[in-house]
């Protein structure tokens, strides 16, 4: 994929993976990075980051004639809207989508909102993909139409499952460096895929969907949390305070969000660390710990480290651990 172009405000700026590895932009309040590694034949991953309370469009130019290209994404924090060329678009408000495209002649566009942050990691399978994993007569029929036939007409988005944005987030911040990150991400890509293609393969499953109404309660009930990490809602009162079930409520977060109550409150603690280390928190890990609602650090440390792989102390150093 050539003639990446980038957008912010009255600023643009045009670059070419080819030349590249790593394309980095700044213009204003916008600062950001996307990279492109070749993994295995035919499967190139891209990981994408931007700083908070800033916006940007990315236009992609169309992809080669009468060759398939399968793009499978995950967003793991942003609000906006992609689009693809004869496809219309698709639009999301929360974090955690997973989505598909098949650029195929077709220019892609994102339109960005970063209010807490822009998290993307994707892959772009080409027909070479197809000899990686055999040409499985049970692989989703979109996978085997887009790279062997060229379909170029899906543009497509989801809930994020729980498993895959674990996945996600393990390739945006692989817990190996040098040689052993190599082994790493080609073994993450692959798992990535794998929970992609089960999300394609729930299209033919029944509607399960909750009403409007009871959604914009569920997004009540994920704002109340995020107010207070510290001492958040327990779930029987955050159901009663928004006017569902804890059972609805937790079917809405999985709709939502993918994972559940509990689970959506771990997480947003952890990415609050997280961003707390890379932004240089002069808290002690003590302190930090507190403030997220730990009563303990050493439960603090233990669930950050199962979720990123490494300690807070090493990932503020920029260690690895083995």
């Amino acid at each position: 994929m050539t003639d990446w172009l980038f957008s912010s405000g009255r600023h643009t700026h045009v670059a070419d993976f080819a030349e590249r590895e790593r394309l980095s932009f700044r213009y204003g309040a916008a600062k950001a990075y996307l990279e492109e590694t070749l993994v295995l034949p035919g499967l190139w991953l891209y990981r994408s980051e931007a700083t908070p309370d800033c916006r940007f469009s990315i236009e992609v130019e169309a992809g080669e004639p009468s060759r398939g290209r399968l793009i499978l994404g995950a967003i793991l924090a942003s609000r906006g809207v992609v689009s693809l060329e004869g496809c219309g678009n698709e639009a999301w408000r929360e974090d955690g989508r997973a989505y598909v495209m098949t650029p195929v002649e077709r220019r892609a566009r994102y339109e960005i909102d970063a209010h807490r942050g822009w998290r993307a990691v994707s892959l772009r399978l080409e027909p070479e993909a197809l000899e990686l994993v055999g040409g499985d007569s049970n692989l989703p029929e979109l996978f085997k139409d887009t790279l062997d036939r060229g379909k170029e007409d899906v543009l497509g988005m989801a809930t994020l499952p729980a498993k895959l944005r674990l996945v996600a987030q393990e390739l945006l911040r692989p817990a190996f460096r040098g040689p052993m990150n190599r082994i790493f991400r080609q073994a993450k890509a692959l798992e990535f895929l794998a929970y992609q293609f089960s999300v394609l393969d729930r299209s033919h499953e029944a509607d399960d969907t909750l009403p409007a109404r009871d959604l914009a309660k569920v997004r009540m009930a994920r704002d109340r949390l995020l107010f207070d990490l510290r001492e958040p809602p327990d779930l029987e009162a955050l159901s009663k305070d928004v006017g569902l079930s804890p059972k609805r409520l937790n079917r809405g977060f999985r709709q939502l969000y993918g994972t559940t109550v509990f689970a959506f409150l771990r997480d947003a603690r952890l990415d609050a660390a997280r961003q707390a280390l890379e932004e240089g928190t002069p808290l002690p890990l003590k302190q930090l710990a507190w403030e997220l609602g730990y009563a303990q650090v050493s439960n603090f440390v233990t669930a950050f480290r199962r979720r990123f792989g490494v300690t807070p102390g090493a990932w503020k150093r920029g260690e690895e651990e083995v």
